[in-house]
């Protein structure tokens, strides 16, 4: 399991150290694209269309590795 960020002994930040993949269940999966979306209808609505393509990229590359696998 990759090291949380948390402090050290004397108060400085521990590094992070991510695994090669990260695997999540359907349901996680599916909540993820889930809130991705949510979220991008929330920017749109509120103007936030530079974020909200961000979030829908983002959106799309998740999607695409999850029908590939």
């Amino acid at each position: 399991m990759p090291d949380r960020p948390d402090r050290s002994s004397d108060g400085r930040s521990r590094p992070v150290h991510f695994g090669v993949r990260v695997i999540l269940s359907k349901e996680e999966a599916f909540g993820a694209c889930q809130a991705l979306a949510d979220a991008g209808r929330v920017l749109v609505r509120s103007g936030g269309f530079e974020e909200a393509d961000s979030l829908g990229s983002l959106f799309e590359l998740l999607e695409e590795r999850l029908v590939a696998n």
